[in-house]
């Protein structure tokens, strides 16, 4: 009796149940009482958030479990070749299983399933391209449970209408055709993502800053004049360094605290409406410092207004990069810190705040271990270069061309896959 599921078959007359060629299992969340591994085991857990990109897993950014979890959820492993279905938040993306590292074993979050083709002349390949032909996902978002959090059953996956699937070589045919583009894809993703990284090296050398190796993990001191401590924080971790050698070489330069080029004012709400823009942490891109949009709304219980050409900088997890200065009005999470920049190039600040120059500070303040969040204090006091607005200007000429490239390639290689997914869908039903 649901509306939305009837209201458009899709053309989709003479298909099977995808049940027909995959068996379709859940992933487990960790039991209660129990937590991740301190320590490096050969077990894995993998979340929703590990694969947020759906191109590529960082098999070492995953959270290790101990031996004994593990064996208690042994059932729930997702092994090589085998698709990941994620079920909730933004349902229907799927992700292939590959280059698991020897000896690791990987256990799946509840918010996935995971598809095990039931023969070998079934590729798990080509049903990874099957379920992101449009007539497919048109299903899926059809089948989706409407709640706070989106989600779909594994009975509804199991259901979903495609066409049969082909011979052998037909499946192998089309996996070429797909992969020839993903990998050209992936070289377009790969310079552009090169490109963006040199903004900070270009930073830096103009604006004649010493680097500083994240690596150095010589020996913190406690030693510290008092008049540094008084009124502050007396824990070691601020003195890390890191920190203190990357606030020496600013201040070498013309520098400022980020208090004296900005007002941190923002007026706080209890509701959005449906036209309102809403912009959470996982809305900005942290490579590229950009809006993106996603089609559920969070539900929220405050919020926080913001202008055009305001920065959006956040107090939860620094280290994400989610700096972002405001293309048009809206409403925010109350984890952004919302500045007005006065005396300083506002774009220039972005860049800045966006920098290593700020995240070799920002990560030795954070506070908190399940929600890594930093004090408003330590923001305000955060160090930045101040040049010459000659040099500011310079600077944001450069690096905005620098991202226009780079959104370039990425927009050719988006293209590409898209066309290539048109002609496949054309080749798979006519």
């Amino acid at each position: 009796m649901d509306v939305t599921y009837h209201k458009d078959n899709g053309g989709i007359k003479n298909f099977v149940p995808l049940s027909r060629y995959v068996d379709i299992k859940g992933g487990k969340r960790i039991p209660k009482g129990m937590s991740f591994s301190f320590e490096k085991t050969n077990y894995l857990y993998l979340r929703l958030s590990d694969i947020a990109d759906f191109d590529n897993i960082d098999y070492n950014d995953l959270k290790c479990i101990s031996e004994e979890l593990y064996n208690k959820l042994k059932r729930y492993e997702i092994k090589k070749n085998q698709i990941v279905f994620s079920i909730a938040g933004t349902i229907g993306r799927v992700f292939l299983m590959k280059n698991i590292p020897e000896g690791k074993h990987i256990i799946l979050t509840e918010n996935c399933a995971m598809l095990l083709p039931k023969n070998s002349e079934v590729l798990p390949d080509y049903v990874s391209i099957l379920l992101n032909c449009s007539f497919v996902q048109k299903q899926i978002e059809q089948n989706r449970i409407q709640t706070t959090i989106p989600k779909i059953g594994l009975d509804r996956i199991s259901k979903i209408q495609i066409p049969v699937i082909p011979s052998f070589s037909v499946q192998q045919r089309i996996i070429g055709i797909y992969q020839d583009v993903t990998n050209i894809k992936t070289k377009k993703r790969k310079e552009a993502k090169r490109l963006l990284n040199s903004i900070d090296d270009y930073l830096f050398e103009v604006l004649q800053i010493t680097k500083i190796s994240s690596g150095d993990n010589s020996q913190q001191s406690l030693i510290q004049n008092i008049s540094s401590i008084i009124g502050g924080r007396f824990d070691p971790i601020q003195f890390h360094p890191e920190r203190m050698k990357m606030i020496e070489q600013i201040k070498k330069k013309k520098w400022c605290r980020l208090q004296d080029v900005v007002n941190n004012e923002k007026t706080i709400v209890s509701t959005i409406s449906k036209d309102d823009t809403y912009i959470g942490l996982e809305n900005i891109d942290g490579e590229t410092g950009e809006y993106v949009p996603i089609k559920e709304k969070e539900s929220i219980s405050s919020a926080a207004l913001f202008k055009k050409g305001d920065i959006l900088f956040p107090k939860l997890r620094p280290y994400l990069n989610k700096a972002y200065r405001a293309e048009f009005d809206g409403c925010c999470s109350t984890e952004f810190h919302i500045f007005q920049a006065h005396n300083i190039h506002p774009d220039f600040l972005t860049i800045v705040l966006r920098s290593n120059m700020v995240l070799a500070q920002t990560k030795h303040l954070m506070t908190g271990n399940t929600l890594p969040r930093l004090q408003t204090t330590d923001i305000d006091n955060l160090i930045i270069p101040c040049p010459d607005m000659e040099i500011q200007e310079k600077i944001v000429s450069v690096v905005s061309k620098t991202k226009n490239n780079a959104k370039q390639l990425q927009k050719e290689g988006n293209v590409l896959l898209e066309e290539a997914k048109h002609k496949i869908e054309k080749m798979i039903i006519g």
